[in-house]
């Protein structure tokens, strides 16, 4: 039986990145003497650096889905301020409004 080399995974997911630093910081703040000042200072930026990555990577896979990554010219507008552009159409409303058609009482 002939046993191949493996290949260790160097690169770990970022929410992976973003728990192990968060939780190496927390372990720090119970625990001074277990990291340097240099260290927490890069396990912090660290932190950082994963939850922007993160953050870009979401971005960008939401506009790879399609339709939601294309800009509408209402998408930045209150449609309630918006004037009539006839894409609405026009509601009938009952001559009295205080009764409904069909009520059966005449």
């Amino acid at each position: 039986m002939v046993l191949l080399p493996t290949t260790k995974r160097t690169m770990t997911r970022l929410k992976d990145q973003i728990r192990l630093a968060k939780r190496a910081i927390k372990e720090a703040q119970k625990n001074p003497n277990l990291y340097s000042e240099y260290e927490l200072q890069y396990m912090a930026l660290q932190l950082v650096q994963a939850k922007l990555q993160l953050k870009a990577k979401q971005q960008r896979r939401k506009q790879e889905k399609g339709f939601s990554n294309e800009l509408s010219e209402t998408s930045n507008s209150n449609s309630r301020r918006r004037k009539d552009d006839g894409l609405r159409g026009k509601s009938e409303q009952p001559e009295q409004p205080g009764k409904p058609e069909g009520s059966g009482t005449t």
